[in-house]
């Protein structure tokens, strides 16, 4: 895009079906290299979806020792709220709990069952929170699986803190052979066994942004269908072909350690012993347990744009990584000697209320697959606020408006309203657009469609908030394609040959101060002509390419 005015800064953002919108613009956005002008001043262009939808599932484990570690996230989670709050407002927000209990083995595992454990069903009928012996009050609507406040229409009574408080009260009486895969792919009806199931249909918006977040203190142990990992009647003891009943089945078969398996037998069968490697990673190659990469991979293609999808792991780090021995829970003497040790995998962090995590190497390898989208978080942590206050930056980065660098001059006369002309396109009922300009928030009392400039604590600028116009019916969500189709169109004769599909656009050309204009914005003329020469290289190159 070009400009003929000097001095500009031109933001083109593009506004997306939305439920509600409050207000900001998305982070599906586009910002170019920027270019020079007539008048050597610096112009560039953003292009953004307008899109304040998320959809939030919490995966919590809910096996022995985590009662402290929900605890803990229920008390902080008004200050993920707070977070989300910040300007623009609260986003359109679906927000479910999962537990990780998908059963194991075949019903004689202690808290472990042969049909699926909770199947990978969102948990809303409220726990039990002690000093309490009957459930609490969720205060969602009748026939309300999730979460629900989308526009300021909410689907429960009462705040949000305390309808999640309820729900994500889980309890420490789930399969201890955490399946914390297989439950979020359940849920979402992304492992290939068919849709979600019924109670968490709805849940999923497909243009909506996905987060999922993981609260454990163990590592994954998604076994593949078919996969006996979990066989105790006939892995008993320490030679069992599978090793003894216990969680270090999810270790040795889950991880690879300094190239091989964690070692089972201890050295010498002295119980006293340790073990400590010094590189662990997810075992891919021996099919046993789902790869992290497989899973990541379901997650993303969830979402036409990969990039809309995002994850966070509150758990323990992955090292140190120590293999501790004790006495077998029954009568061992497979080894050879009177009484077998049995491996167990020693906690790599311990807090001060004592609640403690085992190393989450397959968690954190599945985190890692989502690059900027993933965070990795201590579970080990007397407050899990500050987690969760990153957790809602990532959503808000993703969400919020785009910043637009530089100071923007005001408009001659008029202290404190930026210099700016705005114009929206927007989609109309008979498939083709319309446009009108759009007046500041300080001239319209705040009523919408108006915009202004805000700044950012994370923006070296200022924020571009646009208010909707509330008369205006939305559309349906515009492709990354279509963003950039809409963004051109300059007049009536342009828009009227679009489909009302490809999104409306808003234009917005603002001033730059002075000072801008002179620290900023001015390219050196070596700089212009080294640009200039590297274009005419590019047209060069394509212009031998074509012949």
């Amino acid at each position: 895009m070009r400009l003929s005015r000097c001095g500009l800064a031109t933001v083109v953002l593009v506004l997306s079906a939305c439920e509600g919108c409050g207000g900001g613009l998305a982070a599906n956005r586009h910002v170019d290299a920027g270019g020079v002008d007539a008048g050597n001043r610096l112009v560039r262009t953003i292009s953004a979806t307008l899109n304040r939808n998320i959809d939030i599932l919490f995966m919590i484990d809910d096996s022995s020792a985590m009662r402290l570690a929900q605890d803990n996230l229920r008390a902080s989670f008004p200050t993920f709220l707070t977070r989300l709050m910040s300007p623009p407002g609260l986003p359109n927000i679906h927000l479910a709990v999962v537990s990780q209990d998908m059963g194991a083995g075949d019903g004689s595992i202690s808290g472990c069952n042969a049909t699926g454990g909770k199947k990978g069903i969102f948990q809303y009928t409220g726990g039990i929170i002690p000093p309490a012996v009957t459930p609490c009050a969720t205060h969602l609507n009748a026939g309300a699986t999730f979460i629900a406040n989308v526009g300021g229409v909410a689907n429960y009574t009462g705040e949000m803190a305390e309808v999640f408080s309820c729900i994500a009260a889980l309890g420490e009486t789930g399969c201890g052979f955490e399946h914390q895969f297989a439950a979020i792919l359940r849920a979402l009806g992304a492992d290939g066994a068919g849709a979600a199931p019924a109670e968490d249909q709805g849940f999923l918006r497909p243009d909506a942004y996905l987060m999922v977040v993981m609260l454990t203190n163990e590592d994954d142990c998604s076994a593949d269908q078919g996969i006996p990992l979990f066989d105790v009647s006939q892995n008993t003891n320490l030679l069992s072909q599978l090793g003894p009943p216990a969680n270090f089945r999810c270790n040795e078969f889950g991880h690879t350690c300094d190239g091989a398996s964690p070692q089972r037998q201890a050295p010498g069968n002295d119980v006293a012993t340790t073990v400590t490697y010094n590189s662990c990673a997810s075992n891919d190659s021996n099919g046993y347990l789902l790869s992290p990469s497989d899973v990541a991979s379901r997650l993303k293609v969830l979402k036409a744009d990969p990039s809309q999808v995002m994850v966070a792991s509150i758990q323990a780090p992955t090292t140190p990584y120590t293999v501790h021995w004790r006495n077998p829970s029954t009568a061992d003497t497979s080894c050879g000697v009177a009484s077998c040790p049995w491996p167990e995998i020693s906690h790599s962090c311990t807090a001060a209320d004592g609640s403690f995590g085992d190393p989450g190497v397959r968690t954190a390898e599945f985190v890692e697959q989502f690059g900027a989208n993933g965070l990795l978080l201590p579970i080990c942590s007397d407050n899990l606020a500050p987690s969760l206050d990153r957790i809602a930056q990532m959503i808000n980065d993703r969400l919020g408006p785009p910043c637009l660098q530089g100071t923007i001059a005001d408009e001659p006369g008029k202290p404190g309203t930026p210099d700016c002309d705005v114009t929206m396109f927007y989609a109309k009922g008979d498939g083709t657009f319309g446009e009108k300009a759009v007046k500041p928030c300080s001239e319209t009392a705040g009523a919408g469609p108006c915009w202004q400039l805000q700044p950012g604590s994370s923006c070296q600028g200022q924020l571009v908030m646009l208010t909707p116009d509330p008369t205006l019916a939305s559309g349906p969500t515009p492709t990354s394609g279509s963003i950039a189709r809409s963004a051109r169109p300059t007049t009536r004769r342009q828009l009227a040959g679009r489909r009302s599909d490809q999104g409306s656009a808003l234009k917005a050309s603002c001033k730059y101060a002075e000072a801008e204009r002179r620290d900023m914005i001015a390219w050196p003329s070596s700089a212009r002509r080294a640009r200039s020469s590297g274009r005419a290289s590019r047209s060069t190159q394509r212009s031998t390419s074509s012949a």
